[in-house]
């Protein structure tokens, strides 16, 4: 799917989803992605949540979602050891702690820590509470995303992290009640004002999406998004220089704190880690700017007119066969665009299961 060369961007704003209108149609990066990918995949998984059912479990998933409870564990205590030093404070620490985990799980997470260990000891132990009630589990069929390689992991990013550098974003550190930059959910309109042959047209989408980490690069807002994967290397690092999710996620941080954001750092983590710890670590700036923020914006248009066009006639929607074995591994719609006819394929979906996924959910 590529967007369409005659587009030219006049304005783009931004402004916080109203309440009256989150019963819109929304769209996260994963479901644009999806729909960029196959139409027919990504419109049946994430426009009309549907599955085929069955119990296969998505290990990479699990595991980059365990690894990203670890992950925040670690941000929490950045905040919680070197940013607290009044009771308003403390109390956001607390209050925040418990949206971020939940009230039973904060509770052990915290009861772990000791005053008179290093700050290592407290890192390894909260991370590793945090990883052990997350609710992941081995499975036989996968040897390298296991309990025991999250953990090396997580201990190889605890040694790299400095709990010194990029402090945590707090809205208000004087108010007891504010909330700081830890796995933030974002709901906001963007309406985006171009040209496309000529002719001005204006576009209103609620993009939404969770950011991993609001921090300080000095005096400049960064985020930092959190990776895992098998490979981290100048490959894996190249999908992110023009990457789509950074540049819409610098907007949403933007809009979510009203403060400029233009840069990002991607943050991989290989799992498994590796023999040599260090090397399965790696952070990498990648800025943002006008024209990366106007292909994004042509993106996001083009990818919500293909949503517009085909989600209430999904049976004739494009099929891109090269995404049917993607990552070697067969797409589960495939019974259905394999189907003869139309009729067959209404039948399929009627036999498909519901199962809505957000990223506007909290963890607990």
């Amino acid at each position: 799917m590529v967007p369409n060369p005659q587009f030219r961007l006049n304005s783009l704003s931004t402004i916080i989803t109203p309440e009256d209108e989150r019963d819109q149609n929304a769209y996260d990066h994963t479901k644009l992605s999806a729909i960029n990918t196959c139409p027919t995949w990504g419109i049946l998984r994430y426009s009309l949540h549907k599955t085929m059912g069955g119990s296969t479990r998505s290990m990479a998933l699990e595991a980059g979602s365990a690894a990203h409870e670890c992950f925040s564990a670690v941000r929490w205590y950045q905040y919680h050891s070197r940013q607290v030093k009044t009771k308003a404070e403390a109390a956001i620490a607390e209050r925040q702690g418990v949206r971020i985990f939940g009230e039973d799980r904060f509770a052990k997470m915290v009861n772990i820590l000791s005053s008179t260990a290093t700050d290592r000891t407290n890192l390894i132990n909260i991370s590793l509470e945090a990883l052990e009630s997350s609710g992941f589990y081995d499975d036989i069929t996968d040897n390298r995303r296991t309990i025991s390689n999250i953990s090396e992991a997580i201990i190889a990013y605890i040694d790299y992290y400095d709990l010194d550098r990029y402090p945590i974003w707090v809205r208000d550190s004087n108010d007891p009640n504010s909330i700081i930059g830890i796995e933030n959910p974002f709901d906001m309109l963007v309406t985006v004002n171009y040209d496309l042959d000529g002719i001005r047209r204006e576009e209103v989408i609620r993009y939404t999406g969770k950011l991993d980490g609001l921090h300080w690069n000095k005096d400049k807002l960064v985020i930092i998004e959190e990776k895992t994967g098998a490979r981290i290397d100048e490959h894996w690092l190249a999908q992110w220089m023009l990457s789509h999710q950074i540049t819409g996620y610098c907007v949403a941080a933007s809009t979510f704190t009203d403060v400029p954001c233009t840069n990002a750092i991607v943050s991989g983590t290989r799992l498994p880690i590796g023999k040599i710890p260090h090397e399965g670590i790696r952070k990498e700036l990648v800025p943002r700017n006008e024209v990366m923020i106007e292909k994004w914006a042509n993106w996001l248009v083009t990818t919500v007119e293909v949503e517009h066009q085909w989600r209430h006639q999904v049976v004739n929607a494009p099929m891109y066969t090269h995404s049917c074995n993607r990552y070697f591994r067969s797409c589960s719609f495939l019974p259905f665009c394999a189907a003869d006819n139309v009729e067959e394929k209404e039948q399929i979906i009627s036999e498909m299961v519901d199962d809505e996924w957000s990223p506007l959910r909290e963890q607990p």
